[in-house]
């Protein structure tokens, strides 16, 4: 039995020639391909102010220690999310506040959200869910209105435009990953983009422990005495390896994502008369990243273990983040659009790694599912 795989990692000969040029040079911790990456990423969002990090949480938690979040402040965010997002919410000493997301859809409530401001908070983060584009222009009115940042977490939705212009440039600052299975795979990295050239150049003293690059050492190298650090910050870096591997992959990126939203359409088509699975539709005027295709499903898990038999690996993508004591924060009911969601929702492979024949497997795998539900 083929099995066809939710997510695919790129590999290619310019990411290994790369890779070989960085280690030859002995250049691996730092060196020009970090700013050639940031340079190439600031273009594709349309924004210079990137500054590239170790990981994702990193430039979650960056972003949110600029936005002034400190210990006792409350974070405004969506239980169906990644840890990799709202772990950074507990790091910073704040408490998270979980927002429900619009009937039958991904996207965080902004009315939702507006209730649950309290003098508390300091920023909310909208997660574009799976490369989805949420209401970041009615977030980022509500954020203005009420003084408080907004983050948007673009994880996996680098190429995700909304009326043109690409996700990530309402808010105050916006956070990407490059993890293997995103658009993008530098091994392990991610990107904090800054609304504001000075912001950015603050986060890129606080990744690297609150030094100055300019005057930390003297033109013999040497620690320069008289440089000092007004604020201590952290080992939030992305090396110069997997910021070479990045950049090798820039021309090509956009290529991917356009295959990933034409399997969209076309399984999209297969299932139009398939009872039980509903596809989500995007935003008005949005076009999406398409991490993965997601669906709602009546008999989610007879659906999801039916897919898994057939050697197509689905998913639910997250668990509600708010079950987990660690945050200390109160949970969300059970009679709300974030428990619907997480009890129908599924992610299906959509990405450039399937052909044609691939799609239509998954969509014949889905309709037989859903005959079998309703004939049960």
């Amino acid at each position: 039995m083929k099995q066809i795989p939710l997510f695919g990692v790129v590999h290619t000969t310019e990411m290994e020639a790369a890779a070989l040029e960085v280690l030859r040079s002995g250049r691996i911790a730092s060196g020009e391909y970090v700013g050639k990456f940031e340079q190439g990423i600031g273009k594709i969002v349309g924004n210079p102010n990137v500054v590239s990090t170790h990981d994702m949480t990193n430039a979650v938690f960056l972003a949110l220690h600029l936005a002034g979040v400190r210990a006792g402040d409350e974070v405004l965010t969506t239980a169906f999310s990644c840890m990799a997002t709202n772990s950074a919410v507990s790091h910073a000493g704040a408490t998270p506040v979980w927002v429900d997301v619009l009937p039958r859809s991904v996207d965080m409530s902004v009315a939702d959200a507006a209730r649950k401001i309290t003098p508390r908070t300091k920023a909310i983060i909208m997660y574009h869910v799976a490369g989805y584009p949420g209401p970041a222009r009615e977030m980022a009115e509500l954020c203005k209105a009420r003084g408080i940042a907004l983050i948007e977490d673009c994880d996996n939705a680098l190429f995700a435009t909304q009326d043109g212009a690409h996700v990530g440039g309402h808010g105050d600052f916006a956070v990407y990953s490059f993890y293997p299975n995103r658009q993008i795979n530098c091994t392990e990295g991610g990107a904090l983009v800054c609304k504001s050239a000075d912001m950015a150049a603050r986060a890129r003293q606080l990744r690297r422990f609150g030094i100055d690059g300019v005057k930390f050492r003297t033109a013999q190298g040497e620690i320069n005495p008289l440089a000092d650090i007004p604020e201590i910050g952290w080992a939030y870096t992305m090396n110069n390896l997997c910021a070479a591997l990045g950049h090798a992959q820039l021309d090509a990126a956009a290529q991917r994502v356009d295959r990933a939203r034409a399997n969209v359409q076309r399984l999209r088509s297969r299932l139009a008369d398939t009872k039980g699975i509903t596809p989500l539709n995007a935003a008005a005027g949005a076009n999406p990243a398409y991490w993965v295709m997601l669906c709602l499903a009546e008999n989610r898990d007879a659906l999801l273990q039916h897919l898994k038999d057939q050697g197509v690996s689905a998913s639910i993508l997250h668990h509600r983040n708010d079950t987990y004591s660690g945050f200390h924060a109160v949970p969300m009911g059970p009679d709300t659009e974030t428990a619907y969601l997480q009890q129908h929702i599924i992610g299906l492979p959509c990405g450039w790694w399937l052909g044609d024949s691939d799609v239509d497997t998954i969509g014949n795998v889905c309709t037989q599912a859903s005959i079998q539900t309703l004939t049960a």
